[in-house]
């Protein structure tokens, strides 16, 4: 897609550094849980379910909500496991935080449901101090036999960021993100990315869309899109294949939701496999206001 209509000023974040809590603060921000809340007036139904050797311990309460429910998961002493909000199919979604049986914040897991099914989309690592861990050594840091098989495949922080210029703008102005691939899944051969963006989502409850929506247009990497290269002079032109520019404007105000993805992709020929091509995908979700004003 050419970006002749998005030029992109940026002020550019050294987004490679490991500074203290970046990942968290920059990145949770983007994620939309779509999930109702009860009304103020209405007190949420809690359900419990209790250690079975223990009916006075809480192993796990469920808090029914309107479109979605939350679930926590306790450790004996009381302190709380997991938390995070699954839909009424039982699919978690969203950001999902876990907890030391001290009470420290030591990873967040990002869901999204993909056509029908949940998915790990990202996921942060962090030390006693809350400092972002780019791997940890431990294969499971949470002490308690229920708990300690909840792992993931990856001990690896995912450094894949999607960055927005704004959360509310004028009528007359696109939004503009930019997509970093920091952490690359195919790394074994030549790689690039690009952006697939659906933006005139107002269905706040609406399954994320399929690909017959996401994949009408895209929006290439710095590679290709030379226009934006200027933009960019911080970043080693080597690093052009896996930073792209994508963004969209609006026919008509009010609250918008944004969804797509990055695929990461390197086609063949590639030594002793039959394949032709490779991808790997990472989500995201944003909202944004559309003001009714033009300036």
């Amino acid at each position: 897609m050419t970006t002749m209509g998005l030029l992109f000023v940026v002020v550019v974040w050294v987004l490679y550094a490991m500074m203290k809590n970046l990942l968290i603060i920059f990145i949770l921000p983007l994620i939309f849980t779509a999930c109702k809340e009860n009304s103020k007036d209405t007190k949420p139904i809690e359900k419990l379910e209790f250690y079975s050797d223990n009916s006075n311990l809480t192993f796990k309460k469920r808090v029914i909500l309107e479109n979605c429910d939350s679930l926590f998961y306790f450790y004996r002493n009381g302190q709380i496991f997991k938390r995070g909000k699954i839909q009424k199919n039982e699919k978690p979604f969203g950001i999902w935080n876990l907890y030391s049986n001290d009470g420290k914040l030591r990873e967040i897991r990002e869901w999204f449901v993909i056509d029908g099914h949940s998915r790990m989309n990202r996921a942060w690592f962090l030390d006693k101090k809350g400092d972002t861990l780019a791997w940890r050594d431990q294969d499971s840091i949470f002490n308690q036999k229920e708990f300690v098989n909840d792992t993931l495949g990856t001990r690896a922080t995912n450094y894949n960021v999607f960055d927005f210029n704004k959360d509310t703008i004028d009528l007359n102005e696109p939004i503009r993100g930019v997509a970093y691939c920091n952490s690359r899944r195919i790394r074994d051969y030549d790689s690039q990315i690009r952006v697939f963006f659906h933006s005139e989502s107002e269905n706040f409850n609406s399954p994320f869309p399929n690909d017959s929506l996401i994949r009408t247009d895209h929006f290439d990497n710095l590679k290709t899109d030379t226009i934006n290269q200027k933009w960019f002079t911080d970043i080693n032109p080597k690093r052009y294949g896996h930073v792209s520019i994508f963004g969209s404007w609006f026919k008509k105000p009010g609250k918008k939701l944004l969804r797509g993805y990055m695929e990461e992709y390197s086609y063949g020929p590639f030594k002793d496999k039959e394949i032709d091509s490779m991808t790997a995908r990472v989500y995201f979700e944003k909202t944004i206001y559309v003001k009714d004003t033009i300036k």
